[in-house]
């Protein structure tokens, strides 16, 4: 058990402070990347504005996970910081009185895909007591399950619904994804999106929604490509039933917001 005395206390909340600037500044090295390129002409600037969304949304989560755990699981923050370099592992036995490979992480530095699963799932369970809700995927992703007609799509829109006619019936919104059964021209499929792939959601007929910034395709962003921009399926009533519909092409980009 880790003392908590005001001299490790004050070492414990250096460590907060050295994991944050250490997740700020490598994550600032995309965002110096990306403004070179829009320099050079090779990046449009909504792709460097793009690469500012997401340091800013990686960083935010990263201030949200270490503060949460300087309460609870110090030890954990220790760990993350013996794994950065921050901390040497002799250190760490000092203060906490057993190895780091005994400890387990708080995952403070984790991929940043995985780190939006549980705000994902969290958000997609309460937009889905409202209504339908139309999910924004790329379907590229090669873990996604979609009709082969739609997997070369980064901005496909798939609506889900617990009451949605016809029903699906094997609706599910767990830690790794959402999946369903739709149905496409009458036909059924079982669809599957990981939290990797979705990138933003709202409910049907309401013109706010929710966008991970850090997850949206930069060719949806910057609006280039031949894929068609992310807009809600046709409102006519013979159209309502099916999970996905022909979209025109379009320029612009997603317009869901916080």
């Amino acid at each position: 058990m880790m003392e908590r005395d005001p001299k490790t206390l004050a070492r414990l909340q250096a460590v907060v402070t050295a994991l944050i600037e250490h997740r700020v500044s490598t994550s600032l090295v995309d965002v110096e990347r990306a403004l070179a390129k829009w320099r050079s002409g090779a990046h449009s600037a909504l792709a460097a504005h793009g690469a500012v969304l997401r340091h800013a949304a990686r960083c935010e989560r990263t201030v949200e996970r270490v503060t949460a755990a300087a309460g609870d699981r110090p030890e954990g923050i220790l760990r993350d910081a013996v794994d950065a370099g921050l901390m040497s592992a002799d250190e760490f036995v000092q203060l906490v009185g057993k190895p780091p490979a005994d400890v387990p992480s708080i995952d403070s530095l984790r991929d940043e895909d995985d780190a939006s699963a549980p705000d994902k799932r969290k958000t997609l369970e309460a937009l889905l007591t409202r209504g339908p809700v139309l999910v924004h995927v790329d379907a590229r992703r090669s873990e996604v399950s979609v009709p082969a007609r739609f997997r070369a799509d980064p901005s496909l829109v798939l609506r889900f619904g617990y009451t949605l006619s016809p029903a699906i019936a094997d609706l599910n919104v767990d830690d790794d994804a959402i999946s369903g059964t739709l149905t496409f021209g009458g036909q059924p499929f079982h669809c599957v999106l990981p939290w990797t792939a979705v990138y933003a959601a709202m409910v049907e007929g309401e013109q706010r929604g929710t966008v991970w910034p850090e997850d949206v395709p930069e060719d949806v962003l910057t609006g280039g490509g031949d894929s068609p921009a992310p807009v809600p399926p046709p409102a006519a009533p013979e159209a309502k039933d099916e999970a996905a519909q022909p979209r025109p092409k379009r320029q612009s980009h997603l317009k869901l917001v916080d």
